[in-house]
């Protein structure tokens, strides 16, 4: 690209105005990467429902390597390999791919992802959902899936003044990525103005790549005399940019390659204003500059308008070993380390108590299932992630092994906390299944033993979490001093944090301010910030503990506003454990204190519930009628990206800045 605009910037001549950003987003790199290394580990063929994204020359370039495109999941061979395109499936589409036993490899655009996301959430909040986009888009269609019983499609404005509901309906919209601002600000403002129930997410959900490419040829149609947008007929964004040109009164034509430039197009012109959609390769561009500089127009310049740097990764494990990257590789395999260090210390123990008599194994064994439960294991993840961020390898033994050891007494402490939590929240549940304490009180029951069962649970519960903690300890007692200093401030800030937190709930008087000091010590810095500065110390780097600092505490502050909103409005299923437990507990999380602050009906439930007239259900309803989920929502946005621009001067190793970026964004919106 560097030599065909400098040869055309010699030509002289006529002016081409080149945008930027422009051409493949986030999304639409991860799709096409997501093919080809689908291709690599499964070989040819694989098949894609629909589109992978839309521009002809992708889809024509893959098939030549041994895709297969399909209008639908049913046309895939049983067992097969079958890719969901970057706009989304439906429920039903996933369903019907697991009857014919479809290997499934998931490469929708994470933003498409998050929109359904919220679909799903304001269906089990029992709302109508008004889905403002294009009725014959297949990210439509499949956002439309997750709830069809209660969406309605909105595609203009004069559909939202036809709308046929009830001024006071329980409604919630979401919008298509690829619209532009100007398009939904004024769809949805006829919207707030008809129902005045009316929520909606926390964020625009129109895509930054979109938005950006949108302003990028406004920008450049107040300076061309005819705009051309590289990109495909079918492609959204791409149509939308050559409208956005035109409402600002400049000339403008959808060119799907440089085959299709007509000359006459450029009677009379004098500056070309040249962009490309997101799902345009940046070869077609240099194709069209070639042209151009064919026809005169020699003289390019290059007009910024936004610097992207997202990068949406595929998902983990589709790359076969050869493939993946070193600190794929050495994450994946320090993390199997981790796993076989705590396996081969409880294993040991268990048998060590067993010998003794069954029952002394007891305790261990209640660790042991809690840590193979699963789980996201994000501490140990945060742990080595800062140890090959800091320069860490596996060739370092001595920091690997360290690391190593470390990252496992993280999992073990969280075991500790995690068993001892679910006493204090009284939580029948965890990972799907029950907790210690629920599971050791129902065999006293009914195995019809002396004494109180529940007690029985909780002191099994105890000495179990106990056990979890002392062995936490064991593993990083070989630690260096500056390591072990991080370590024991880690753990002293969760239990001060677990102390505060069942003292806000007894005293239930909303605190906002102890409330995020309880979200930033319990979470921020015990879950991401401690085990990242952790990881750097043992690489030997204390110059990074200042990032980590300041990129852990909003990350962790915006995982535990997550975990506020998974615990109110989640889906128990999807979390493994019960929905409104905090609310039921009447503990004074992070949520409830922003509310009370803002709702006066909350901070009258609140109130009540303090003098001993508890209402769990009403206080639910409230949060909910409230509008604070928008609110927190729109604070999770701002401390991702702080926590994001807070590593942008920060010397990581290579690709690091990017991965953690993504971790952030991974915690702050997951659904579990």
């Amino acid at each position: 690209m560097a030599t065909t605009l400098e040869n055309t910037r010699q030509s002289g001549g006529k002016k081409v105005i080149l945008a930027e950003p422009r051409g493949f987003c986030a999304g639409v790199r991860r799709a096409i990467e997501i093919v080809e290394r689908a291709l690599e580990l499964h070989g040819a063929p694989v098949y894609v429902r629909k589109q992978i994204v839309h521009n002809e020359h992708v889809v024509r370039e893959l098939e030549e390597r041994g895709a297969r495109f399909v209008d639908s999941e049913t046309e895939v061979p049983d067992g097969a390999v079958c890719i969901f395109s970057a706009h989304g499936v439906s429920p039903q589409v996933r369903d019907n791919a697991a009857e014919r036993n479809l290997t499934v490899i998931d490469a929708t655009c994470p933003l498409v992802a998050k929109v359904h996301q919220e679909a799903r959430r304001y269906a089990r909040d029992g709302r109508t959902l008004i889905l403002v986009g294009h009725a014959d888009h297949e990210e439509i269609e499949g956002t439309f899936g997750e709830a069809p019983e209660r969406t309605v499609i909105v595609q203009d404005a004069e559909e939202a003044r036809r709308l046929d509901l009830p001024a006071d309906a329980n409604v919630s919209y979401l919008t298509q990525t690829t619209l532009s601002l100007d398009d939904t600000e004024e769809i949805v403002s006829i919207l707030h103005e008809r129902f005045s129930r009316l929520t909606g997410p926390g964020t625009d959900d129109v895509c930054y790549a979109s938005q950006n490419r949108q302003n990028s040829v406004k920008s450049i149609a107040a300076r061309s005399d005819l705009v051309l947008v590289v990109g495909s007929a079918n492609s959204s964004n791409t149509v939308r940019m050559v409208e956005v040109s035109e409402d600002a009164g400049t000339r403008a034509y959808l060119l799907p390659d440089a085959g299709h430039l007509d000359p006459q197009w450029l009677a009379g012109v004098g500056t070309v204003g040249l962009s490309a959609g997101a799902s345009a390769p940046e070869l077609l561009v240099e194709q069209v500059i070639e042209r151009l500089a064919q026809l005169g127009y020699g003289d390019v310049e290059t007009e910024v308008t936004a610097v992207e740097t997202v990068v949406f990764r595929p998902p983990l494990g589709l790359e076969p070993p050869s493939a993946r990257g070193g600190d794929d590789d050495a994450c994946a395999e320090l993390l199997d380390r981790v796993s076989a260090r705590i396996d081969e210390l409880l294993d040991a123990e268990i048998a060590h108590w067993g010998a003794v008599d069954a029952r002394a194994a007891v305790p261990v064994e209640a660790v042991r299932e809690l840590v193979a439960a699963g789980g996201k294991r994000l501490r140990p993840t945060f742990c080595i992630s800062g140890y090959l961020a800091a320069g860490g390898t596996l060739e370092d033994a001595e920091g690997a092994d360290a690391v190593v050891a470390a990252a496992a007494g993280l999992e073990l402490l969280h075991a500790h906390a995690l068993i001892h939590d679910d006493v204090l929240d009284n939580s029948p549940t965890r990972r799907g299944e029950p907790t210690v304490h629920a599971r050791h009180a129902g065999l006293h029951a009914e195995s019809g033993w002396a004494g109180e069962a529940r007690r029985y649970g909780e002191g099994v519960a105890i000495l179990a979490g106990d056990l979890a903690f002392g062995y936490a300890h064991r593993l990083a007692g070989g630690l260096p001093a500056h390591a072990r200093a991080i370590w024991m401030h880690l753990g002293t800030e969760m239990l001060v944090g677990q102390h505060l937190d069942i003292a806000l709930a007894a005293e239930a008087v909303p605190d906002a301010d102890l409330a995020r000091w309880i979200a930033v010590g319990k979470s921020g810095r015990y879950t991401i910030q401690r085990p990242l500065s952790l990881g750097a110390a043992l690489a030997g780097r204390p110059d990074l503990q200042a990032a980590f600092e300041a990129y852990g505490l909003a990350a962790g502050e915006a995982f535990q506003l997550r975990d506020d909103l998974l615990d109110a409005f989640g889906d128990s299923e999807a979390t493994g454990k019960p929905a409104g437990l905090d609310v039921s507990e009447h503990k004074m999380n992070l949520l409830l204190a922003l509310a009370a602050t803002e709702d006066a009906e909350v901070a009258r439930l609140l109130e009540q519930g303090g003098n001993g007239d508890f209402d769990p259900a009403g206080l639910r309803a409230a949060l909910l009628a409230s509008g604070v989920r928008e609110e927190i929502e729109k604070r999770i946005d701002e401390l991702v990206t702080t926590a994001r621009t807070a590593l942008d001067a920060a010397p990581l190793a290579g690709g690091w800045r990017e991965r953690l970026g993504e971790m952030a964004t991974q915690v702050a919106y997951r659904d579990r």
